[in-house]
């Protein structure tokens, strides 16, 4: 464990997948006056000493699966769900929460959700740029949020946001304690950084 930031809010932990550019949600979580960790590894104590797990990635579906795997995260996140803690995953950390992807088809998920993330179908790929959300929620409704994606979950019961890019696709999910964001929140102005209060704290 590293980079203790000690705030006043809700314990804050950074799965460090090595997968990606940590600053930026380090920043963030930071200035909504949380108590961070960047962890690499998991540990029983985490159960007792953070309340929520954010777990960002970028690249490829199968390197965060394999990171996942090779630190020994599968398990503990498994298990961490099942004590109805706090996980939030960003990016390739939403879609990791799911069973499988099109791009790596031989990669498994975490399974905490029902499907698979599908291919967008447009002619210019990866999605980059801002997109607004349609949803019912008042935490997300109406919110510009800034998309890097190329793979998608077309749909799920637990969907409580969608976006248009050459199909209709979940922006974001819940199912109780758990979150995931398909959008960067760290990177979408006033309303990601509330977004990020809201999970968060």
């Amino acid at each position: 464990m590293q980079n203790r930031v000690k705030k006043n809010g809700s314990r804050v932990g950074i799965i460090d997948l090595n997968s990606g550019n940590l600053l930026s949600i380090k920043t963030a979580v930071e200035k909504v006056d949380c108590d961070l960790k960047v962890i690499q590894k998991p540990d029983p104590e985490l159960l007792k000493t953070i309340d929520v797990l954010v777990m960002p990635g970028q690249g490829r579906f199968a390197y965060v699966m394999n990171q996942i795997d090779a630190l020994g995260w599968r398990e503990f996140l498994l298990e961490w769900c099942r004590n109805g803690k706090r996980l939030v995953g960003i990016c390739v950390g939403m879609q990791v929460l799911f069973e499988g992807s099109e791009e790596d088809p031989e990669a498994v998920g975490l399974g905490l959700f029902e499907g698979r993330c599908q291919k967008l179908p447009h002619p210019k790929t990866p999605m980059v740029g801002w997109a607004k959300l349609n949803s019912y929620k008042l935490t997300l409704k109406d919110g510009f949020a800034y998309f890097v994606n190329s793979y998608a979950v077309y749909d799920s019961p637990f969907c409580t946001a969608k976006v248009t890019y050459g199909h209709e696709f979940c922006a974001a999910v819940q199912r109780g304690n758990l979150y995931g964001f398909q959008f960067h929140p760290e990177k979408s102005g006033n309303f990601g950084k509330e977004l990020i209060k809201y999970v968060c704290q």
